[in-house]
């Protein structure tokens, strides 16, 4: 039996920087079985000239240029270009594990067909692809995960780690295109989440660059974008328990508030922290309080992920290498 084609779809704008690392990440996929979709959004930079000299040695690499319209276009125009039974999402910063896809297809194909996401978990990795501690376990949510999803704010956690069935990304329509890099990966999680159930491979599988150049520093267009999401969820699902609701904002606002932290934006993380804390006053018994504290007072003080020593950073290749 044909091995099944896998449709990799990577938008990327001004990504010289990582792209040829991303797109190596995808290309030495034991699954191989791949075509990779690369769209340029308008890119100022030389990614464009990365993309087509290594699309010159690997022919599954499929490239596209358009005027610049944004993250969810540009992704939904690739998954227009993609001719793969399932999609695979890839940030252009973001590496993978060479087994991520063949993990997932395993599981999925093994599924019943009601299984529409396999998703796996990731791991923070800086700008020199050094992982960012700690290295924690994650949600093994599956089947019906439309309460999780709402509660923990999207505990997929980026847009990387989620192999799709392409009929049901069909059916939802794809990415929202007026929300900003984050939230709509959230709401398109919920969409397919309403109409499939979810699988997970509980292995990190992908490394998510927390680069100082990510977009999602824009804080104040990101928590609109969040605030958009959570007013359709209370609309689509008027039934859902006050618990759950009092999860969902203490959870977007203490997300909110580590991107704040991140962008060293300090009124603004102590802002959305405290907003957190009053929708959902448990957190305070919460593992993430004191780690905000900590992060909070690192970075009041200057210090920088740099300052870790050496010997204590461990490279996302090395991690790979003892994955089992």
């Amino acid at each position: 039996m044909p091995e099944t084609l896998v449709s990799v779809i990577v938008p990327v704008l001004n990504g010289e920087r990582y792209i040829e690392r991303t797109l190596e990440s995808a290309r030495r996929q034991t699954h191989h079985v791949l075509e990779i979709v690369v769209v340029d959004d308008g890119s100022t930079d030389l990614t464009g000239e990365i993309v087509e000299t290594l699309a010159q040695r690997d022919n599954r690499i499929r490239f596209f240029r358009k005027l610049h319209s944004g993250l969810s276009s540009t992704r939904n125009f690739a998954i227009a270009q993609a001719a793969g039974e399932f999609i695979a999402p890839l940030d252009a910063d973001d590496l993978w594990h060479p087994e991520k896809i063949a993990r997932q297809i395993e599981m999925i194909q093994a599924a019943s067909p009601k299984i529409g996401v396999v998703y796996c978990w990731s791991v923070d990795i800086d700008e020199y692809d050094f992982i960012i501690p700690p290295i924690r376990d994650k949600c093994i949510a599956q089947g019906d995960v439309i309460v999780e999803l709402a509660a923990k704010n999207n505990f997929l956690e980026n847009a990387s780690v989620p192999l799709i069935r392409r009929s049901y990304l069909d059916l939802v329509g794809g990415y929202d295109p007026s929300l900003v890099k984050g939230s709509e990966d959230w709401k398109l999680y919920l969409a397919l989440a309403e109409i499939c159930h979810f699988g997970v491979v509980p292995k990190h599988l992908v490394g998510y660059r927390r680069s100082s150049s990510s977009m999602s520093r824009n804080t104040a267009a990101m928590a609109q974008s969040i605030d958009q999401v959570e007013q359709w969820i209370l609309e689509k699902w008027p039934s859902l328990s006050k618990n759950v609701l009092r999860q969902m904002f203490g959870n977007s606002n203490r997300y909110l508030a580590h991107k704040a932290l991140t962008g060293n934006d300090f009124a603004g993380a102590a802002y959305y922290q405290f907003k957190s804390v009053r929708a959902d006053p448990t957190s305070l018994l919460a593992r993430s309080t004191p780690i905000f504290a900590a992060r909070f007072l690192a970075r009041l003080l200057g210090l920088r992920r740099a300052d870790i020593p050496s010997k204590s950073r461990i490279p996302f290749k090395t991690f790979q290498s003892g994955l089992q």
